[in-house]
């Protein structure tokens, strides 16, 4: 489930962002009012995305103020929230390069829509590629996870829960306990995300986490109830590698 923290200073707004993220299946890490309130609840619990109100009353740090400082604190994807669209405003918001930008009043959809664009956005941002189709580039990866496309909406999949990542043509299948997804992208993009994690390359089709192999006999390595080649020309790295660990 990918979290948001939200960071907003009226109450009922508050709770109807956190009804809608809950109605798209979205978990929320907490809801604070003030920039102490959310620094401290980014120290206490590191969601996947900040929601901030530009606005917020009562406090000596508006919204931009806030979200520069954790964007020198923290990795994650930002939206601003807004009901200010003047063009000072806008322009000091730019400077802290938001992932996407929610203006109220907003629909579900909207929120949606904003939340898939930031993960994306951000993800591309961090390895410094230009932004692509996204049947050419791999998943969002952010701090260990990859979003992937399920239907209409992104799921986090967390790189420990992957047991293996299958060549499918242009495509690959990745597999984890729960389900496989059908990926829109060859098998060396997702390899080069999972270079310095438990991920071997076992034959030119398959990649896998070494943490879930659970017997090797005859050149057939088993996870769960895959039956998986080791090619020749990959057997010497996995088998060094494997002594490492």
């Amino acid at each position: 489930m990918i979290n948001l923290l939200i960071i907003e200073d009226e109450p009922i707004i508050a709770k109807d962002i956190a009804d809608a993220l809950e109605d798209l299946g979205y978990g929320v890490t907490a809801i604070c009012r003030n920039h102490q309130q959310a620094l401290d609840s980014l120290q206490a619990q590191r969601p996947d995305l900040v929601l901030c109100d530009i606005h917020l009353e009562g406090d000596d740090w508006d919204g931009i103020r806030l979200a520069s400082e954790i964007r020198r604190l923290y990795d994650l994807p930002l939206i601003f929230l807004t009901a200010l669209t003047d063009p000072a405003t806008i322009g000091r918001a730019a400077e802290v390069e938001p992932d996407a930008y929610l203006t109220k009043p907003f629909e579900d959809r909207s929120l949606y829509a904003a939340i898939e664009l930031a993960i994306s956005k951000f993800a591309l941002r961090q390895d410094a590629l230009p932004v692509e189709s996204p049947d050419t580039v791999a998943p969002p990866f952010i701090a260990g996870c990859f979003f992937i496309k399920d239907k209409k909406r992104l799921v986090k999949v967390g790189t420990e829960e992957i047991l293996w990542v299958k060549a499918d043509g242009v495509y690959s299948q990745l597999a984890t306990v729960a389900k496989q997804y059908l990926l829109t992208t060859h098998l060396g993009a997702i390899e080069d995300k999972l270079l310095k994690l438990p991920f071997l390359r076992v034959h030119r089709s398959y990649l896998v986490n070494v943490q879930h192999i659970q017997s090797i006999e005859e050149d057939i390595i088993t996870i769960g109830t895959e039956r998986i080649p080791l090619g020749k020309s990959y057997r010497e790295a996995f088998y060094r590698r494997l002594q490492q660990l």
